[in-house]
């Protein structure tokens, strides 16, 4: 199989059960892909969002074998090719792109959490202290190069065309009243491109920002807002469209979304997140 030749990735088995001595007997194990925290964690001792609803899982009969992808990209094509049941590195954009593509048919089975999206400066303090032709990092990877041209424009920062949202490029830049110019990197490259550039200016996650150190509020000049436009953003749980009614989709779709698995997030990862729903 893929997976097992591309030195990339390796699994873990998550024994998901209350009292940590592994799963029922009877327990149906479900495959799910994963790639960063709060799903998945390099550090063993650090609790993780799949732990928190192990317990609901495990009364529904289901346990999860994590398949943890070191790049994010190859969990779609893994679901796709029936390697795994489900993953959770995505919101619902990024997925359409992929599916159209790879011709691929996956579906959203449940929003998890909204990442917290935001521009950061460790220079300025303030939008208006920011520099005519000051440069600004930006995610280059489409989705979230419209996400962060979004944010810019909430910013006061830059016009975007009329109408233009989730498909945003910089070609679609109409206002530019500061003269920014734009870095489009890819997401992991943004924060140590932003390291090393002084800490001018950088659109990011703040899972990407903490390798910095960075979390809370620290270094962040404005925060997207939720709305219809940016909830499409969600974290969410990806299945294959065939599966999306499957038992066992549903079961993991109704603990991802439990007040169990909210409630962790709040005591856990409110610096980066707030819960879909």
């Amino acid at each position: 199989m893929t997976i097992l030749r591309n030195s990339a990735r390796f699994l873990a088995i998550l024994a998901l059960c209350a009292s940590g001595t592994g799963p029922a007997a009877a327990a149906e194990t479900i495959r799910l892909g994963v790639s960063f925290f709060p799903f998945h964690s390099a550090d063993a001792t650090r609790p993780d969002l799949l732990q928190a609803i192990a317990p609901d899982l495990q009364a529904a009969g289901y346990e999860v074998e994590k398949v943890v992808f070191l790049n994010y990209a190859e969990a779609n094509p893994a679901l796709a090719a029936g390697e795994i049941d489900g993953n959770l590195i995505q919101h619902r954009l990024y997925m359409d792109i992929f599916n159209r593509r790879a011709g691929a048919d996956l579906a959203i089975a449940a929003p998890v959490y909204h990442a917290t999206f935001a521009l950061y400066s460790g220079t300025y303090d303030t939008l208006g202290a920011i520099p005519d032709g000051e440069t600004v990092i930006i995610p280059g990877d489409g989705v979230n190069t419209a996400r962060a041209l979004m944010l810019l424009q909430a910013a006061g920062l830059i016009g975007l065309a009329p109408g233009v949202t989730h498909e945003a490029r910089v070609a679609d830049v109409t206002s530019n009243p500061k003269g920014l110019r734009f870095l489009e990197l890819p997401l992991t490259a943004a924060s140590g491109a932003y390291d090393e550039g002084g800490r001018r200016l950088a659109v990011m996650y703040p899972t990407f920002a903490r390798a910095l150190d960075l979390t809370g509020d620290a270094e962040r000049l404005i925060l997207e807002e939720r709305g219809e436009i940016t909830d499409a953003y969600a974290i969410s749980l990806a299945v294959r469209a065939g599966d999306l009614d499957s038992p066992a989709t549903r079961a993991l779709a109704e603990a991802l979304q439990s007040g169990a698995a909210a409630q962790w997030l709040r005591q856990n990862y409110a610096w980066a997140s707030a819960p879909a729903r």
